[in-house]
């Protein structure tokens, strides 16, 4: 068992079962709470379900810092409580997966062993999902490199490039939960209207928008992030302005996503990529 936290500021802190850090116990990485709310009918038998939202998740961590000195473990002690300060936010790193968290509580208990003092932390995470370490990314419209170097070139020429032939693409999302996404529409060439659907839902998100070459329109869907940016030669500018008003934010749903990607002219000069983080309910 070992875990990573590391703050805003970049200052890490690994526990494990060794010294100095001897982790002993962690509790909330598995289990999670819903809140149900119901209505209830006068003289009814039971109640109507209305909805239903997870609670934030608490992580609790206990251990012992083992040292061969006094000065040592005094000097444990004073890094675990700069590391884990409630003063900034930071993040949990276990078994593959993380999860951003505020520091609720971090001390240590009475002992009679002052070499090996008892720690306690308390982590609260506002959401309750761990994310996946790594971004997945799907290209829906994109050009397929079809020579490498060393070159030779025949007399009858070669493919330099070769386009895919779909407009459709099935997108695996392998989390518990519906994730968000981030979008990204690439123009090759003056293009027109870029959009992305999903097939499934019939959800739809356009942009009306004459786009130039090199030109590259961003959408984030995470919840609590949603936003449109511009990206021209690194520059990043807000372009919420270009969005259709009839659009939604939509998120991949935990599975298999069907996406479709369309412009109202000249769509084989856009590039499409999608990048998610799936997300989950325990590790």
């Amino acid at each position: 068992m070992t875990i990573t936290y590391t703050n805003a500021n970049g200052e890490s802190l690994t526990l494990r079962q060794r010294r100095p850090y001897f982790l002993q116990r962690a509790n909330g990485t598995g289990d999670v709470r819903q809140t149900v709310t119901t209505f209830k009918a006068p003289d009814q038998d039971g109640a109507f379900f209305i909805s239903g939202s997870l609670e934030m998740r608490n992580i609790l961590l206990e251990g012992t810092i083992i040292g061969d000195t006094l000065d040592e473990t005094h000097e444990a002690r004073k890094r675990l409580l700069r590391v884990f300060t409630p003063k900034l936010k930071g993040t949990l790193f276990y078994r593959g997966a993380r999860i951003p968290c505020i520091v609720e509580e971090a001390g240590f208990m009475a002992t009679e062993s002052a070499r090996s003092p008892a720690f306690f932390i308390s982590l609260l995470c506002p959401s309750p999902f761990f994310e996946a370490l790594d971004e997945l990314r799907v290209e829906l419209a994109s050009w397929i490199s079809m020579f490498s170097f060393a070159l030779e070139i025949p007399t009858t020429g070669i493919e330099f490039g070769l386009r895919q032939p779909s407009q459709i693409i099935t997108v695996e999302n392998p989390g518990d939960v519906p994730c968000g996404c981030t979008i990204s529409f690439k123009a090759l060439g003056t293009l027109t209207n870029p959009e992305l659907m999903n097939v499934d839902t019939g959800e739809v998100f356009r942009l009306l928008r004459t786009m130039p070459a090199g030109e590259e329109l961003r959408v984030f869907t995470q919840f609590a992030g949603k936003r449109v940016v511009r990206i021209v030669n690194g520059v990043e500018t807000n372009a919420f302005s270009f969005m259709d008003t009839t659009s939604t934010f939509f998120q991949l749903a935990p599975g298999e996503n069907t996406l479709r990607y369309a412009a109202a002219s000249n769509m084989d000069l856009l590039e499409v990529s999608v990048f998610y983080r799936p997300l989950y309910l325990g590790v």
